[in-house]
C-alpha cells in the first residue's frame, strides 16, 4: 500500500529472498560459463580461418573473418566481466578455459573455404542454441539469465555474424555452380 505525503511516495519495504537470488545468480553464472566456451571455441574457429584466408583472393573473407574475430574477443571480456560481477570470480581461469576448448581439429591441414564457413555456422548455432532455452522464441523467453545483458549482446552479435558467413557461403555456393555449368 502506498502511502501519499506532500515529500514523496512511498512504498513498503518488500523483503527479497537472498537465497532465491543467489540461485538465480549461479544459474545466470553457470550459463554465462557455457556461452564462454562456446565463445572461445568461436574465437578460435575465427582466428584460424583468418590464418587461411591471407591469400589476395580471399582477402573480403579475411576481413570479415577478422572483424567477427574481434566481436568474439569483445564478447569473452563481455562475459568474462559479467561472471565475476555475480561472483563467479573464482570460476573463469585462462587454463580451465584451454582445457577445455577444441583444439586439436583446428591443427589439421587447410580445409577448404566452404568447410570452414560451414563450420562457423555450426558454432554459431551452438552458442544460440545454449543460450536460448529450448522450444521458445525470442518474445516468449522468461528465465532470469536470458535476461542478462551479457546473454543479450552475445545472442545480437552471433545472430549478426551468422547473417554474414551465411550470405558469404551462399555466394560461394552460386559461384561454384556457374563454374561449373
Amino acid at each position: 500500500m502506498q502511502v501519499v505525503t506532500n515529500d514523496h511516495v512511498s512504498d513498503p519495504p518488500k523483503g527479497t529472498d537472498s537465497t532465491s537470488t543467489k540461485g538465480e545468480s549461479w544459474k545466470t553464472v553457470e550459463v554465462l560459463e557455457v556461452l564462454l566456451l562456446h565463445s572461445i571455441h568461436l574465437r578460435d574457429l575465427y582466428r584460424n580461418a583468418r590464418r587461411q584466408t591471407t591469400a589476395t583472393q580471399f582477402s573480403g573473407l579475411h576481413q570479415m573473418f577478422d572483424g567477427h574475430y574481434k566481436a568474439q574477443v569483445h564478447l569473452i571480456d563481455v562475459l568474462i566481466d559479467r561472471i565475476r560481477a555475480l561472483n563467479g570470480a573464482g570460476r573463469p581461469f585462462a587454463r580451465d578455459l584451454l582445457d577445455r576448448t577444441q583444439f586439436s581439429h583446428l591443427l589439421r591441414g587447410r580445409p577448404s573455404t566452404r568447410h570452414l564457413l560451414v563450420e562457423i555456422l555450426d558454432a554459431h548455432e551452438s552458442v544460440l542454441i545454449a543460450a536460448l532455452p529450448a522450444g521458445v522464441h525470442y518474445g516468449q523467453v522468461s528465465c532470469s539469465w536470458t535476461r542478462d545483458f551479457a546473454v543479450g549482446e552475445l545472442v545480437l552479435i552471433n545472430d549478426q555474424q551468422i547473417l554474414a558467413v551465411s550470405e558469404k557461403l551462399m555466394l560461394r555456393e552460386r559461384m561454384s555452380r556457374t563454374t561449373e555449368d
